[in-house]
């Protein structure tokens, strides 16, 4: 059982294992390297939640590595499975999951940007005070950050995930429904090798030496 909290932080994270993480990345730079890079990158998003007051909880993916979630992800106050299906499936049940656990306000992350920071998500909850939706965009038209105050089950609907219009499809939705939103700075996710060669000065991944 997951106490109430007030506020949310939803990490959705992939175990760390070769060949099942970074799959685009890798035809560029390779298996083991595009994993290396994923590590890099789970370990900072990883950092940047433990600093928050927040409750944090990682959804893992397989679901079968939520029992081990502190071994790979540790920090977090709980390791929960993400649902079965495409990933509007996932999102809308990890919205419902944390609204019915009585969180307040409700922020969800993936573990794919090197420029996310403690200031960017605290932020986003303070801004949730006056929206109904706070958005992170990408550079590659999707987002790195999404934060609701209730479920909207309808951003997560008929949305061609893995594609440059994501972005554009949910603020359409957004506009539709008639829900205020507010559009943070517009960071890089890194899932190919033009994304990486992009970022790779970043903190996150300046060490690894790729290339």
């Amino acid at each position: 059982m997951i106490a109430e909290t007030p506020d949310e932080l939803l990490v959705f994270a992939k175990y760390p294992q070769a060949g099942h993480c970074k799959t685009r990345l890798a035809r560029g730079m390779g298996t083991a390297n595009a994993l290396r890079v994923y590590r890099a990158l789970l370990h900072h998003t990883l950092t940047v939640a433990g600093a928050l007051p927040c409750r944090k909880i990682l959804m893992a993916d397989p679901p079968a590595h939520a029992q081990d979630g502190a071994d790979w992800a540790p920090g977090m106050d709980a390791y929960l499975p993400q649902a079965q299906g495409d990933l509007g499936t996932r999102l809308t049940a990890a919205f419902a999951a944390s609204f019915a656990r009585g969180a307040r306000k409700s922020i969800v992350i993936g573990c794919d940007c090197p420029q996310i920071s403690k200031e960017s998500i605290v932020s986003s909850f303070t801004a949730l005070n006056d929206c109904d939706a706070v958005l992170g965009p990408t550079e590659d038209g999707g987002y790195y950050l999404l934060g609701l105050k209730e479920g909207r089950p309808a951003l997560f609907q008929n949305i061609p995930w893995s594609t440059g219009q994501v972005l554009e499809q949910t603020l359409n939705i957004l506009k539709i429904h008639s829900l205020s939103y507010i559009s943070l700075n517009a960071f890089s996710d890194v899932d190919t090798l033009e994304d990486f060669e992009r970022v790779r000065h970043l903190e996150p991944l300046k060490h690894l030496g790729i290339g």
